[in-house]
């Protein structure tokens, strides 16, 4: 049997059911562990504990588990301070190994985060297991879509990106995008990449009626609604898509009563004031806009309660900056509902293969209304079944990963 060493400091795959920082690495995390250890691999997944209540160690099932280690405070802090912590996480990481006498037949390091401390345990540690790297995201393509190196990003974060494409063994990209972004901007040899996207949990994310589904989340049975998911990020594109609505609006006053856009994946409490800089600021430019009543803003919620808001939607939207993938455009895609998304996203090339995928470009709201209206507004039956997306589930991209985890294993 392999075993093999998941390193994801910052985002744990039981984020959902632990009151965790939500996000993707979460759910490509869990769902290619489980999808791994089907087809015989263990599967350890180190990430950092965030209280004292939660159980240290969690078996997901026979074959997965995650290991919950110290790394600062045990408790919620800024992401941009777990870098502070990195050496901590690894020797505690080192520990445990020692302890259990384990070895890994490989490292795969998910963020550039979990990176350094898969090398801090080759270098400090001398554990030598080949080391795959997943970044997600890119510091370079963050800082071309903020237009400046004033990110929420360690200065550092570029160097180290660098760094660690120079020192790992192996790069597993989500996307011919992000491939193409590693070996132009980084410089990473094409031979050491391999592209293999997300897959889509078919039996949570599937077609339901449309109706049954806006009863679940609340939603008026007589509005259109539009259905926006994500974390609350510059990168995520939101502002422009409340740029958007407003021009729908303007240019289509009929539907003003009839429009309604649901934002889900802000902290979004009683009091305003905890919110968080970016979804203080979104509140600011939907009051600007007069969307007051047009637009809901609502907390992150886990994958289970998604296809409700996937299926109440007419139209998901994606309109992200830059996007490594796009999990929530293939979600979508598998509760048949319609989805519009950014040409940069990395999903972009599959949208398009797809009758109810919509590409546009990006930064375009004007674009963006039109295709709100043609998307929304045009008489279809709701919810026909998708394109067959079996090829596309977690099953099959595990069995994508496995041939380059034994690529690897043969180089070395």
């Amino acid at each position: 049997m392999k075993r093999i060493a998941m390193i994801s400091v910052h985002e744990c795959p039981l984020a959902s059911s632990e009151g965790k920082e939500k996000g993707g690495i979460n759910v490509y995390v869990f769902e290619f562990s489980k999808a791994l250890s089907k087809i015989g691999y263990s599967i350890d997944i180190f990430t950092r504990a965030q209280d004292t209540v939660n159980p240290r160690i969690v078996h997901i099932n026979e074959k997965t588990r995650v290991i919950h280690l110290p790394a600062g405070p045990l408790t919620k802090y800024p992401k941009k301070e777990v870098i502070q912590h990195l050496s901590e996480f690894a020797n505690n990481m080192h520990e445990f190994i020692e302890k259990e006498r384990l070895r890994y037949d490989l490292i795969h390091a998910h963020y550039y985060y979990s990176g350094i401390v898969a090398h801090t345990l080759r270098n400090t540690h001398k554990i030598k297991s080949p080391i795959i790297m997943s970044f997600h995201t890119l510091g370079l393509m963050k800082q071309l879509v903020s237009r400046s190196e004033l990110t929420n990003d360690p200065k550092e974060r570029i160097s180290i990106e660098q760094t660690l494409v120079k020192n790992s063994d192996f790069f597993v990209t989500s996307s011919d995008n992000d491939a193409m972004y590693l070996s132009s901007l980084y410089d990473c040899p094409d031979n050491k990449i391999a592209s293999i996207p997300p897959g889509v949990d078919t039996v949570l994310f599937r077609p339901k009626s449309q109706q049954a589904a806006k009863i679940a989340i609340g939603a008026d049975p007589n509005h259109r609604i539009i259905v926006a998911v994500g974390r609350i990020d510059p990168i995520k594109g939101f502002d422009v898509l409340l740029f958007a609505l407003k021009i729908l609006l303007y240019s289509h006053p009929e539907l003003a009563k009839k429009v309604c856009l649901w934002i889900v994946g802000g902290d979004v409490g009683e009091d305003k004031s905890s919110w968080s800089t970016e979804l203080q600021s979104l509140e600011r430019l939907q009051m600007t806009l007069g969307l007051a009543t047009s637009v809901r803003f609502v907390t992150a919620k886990p994958q289970e309660k998604l296809p409700d808001y996937y299926n109440a939607a007419d139209v998901v939207v994606m309109p992200s900056h830059y996007e490594s993938f796009g999990m929530v455009a293939l979600e979508a895609l598998a509760c048949g509902t319609s989805i519009i998304a950014t040409d940069v996203t990395g999903i972009s090339p599959m949208l398009k293969t797809f009758p109810k995928g919509h590409v546009i470009s990006a930064n375009n709201p004007i674009k963006l209304a039109e295709e709100l209206y043609r998307v929304t507004m045009k008489q279809k039956e709701h919810h026909l079944n998708p394109k067959d997306l079996s090829l596309l589930d977690w099953s099959t991209m595990a069995a994508k990963m496995k041939k380059a985890y034994e690529s690897v294993q043969k180089k070395l």
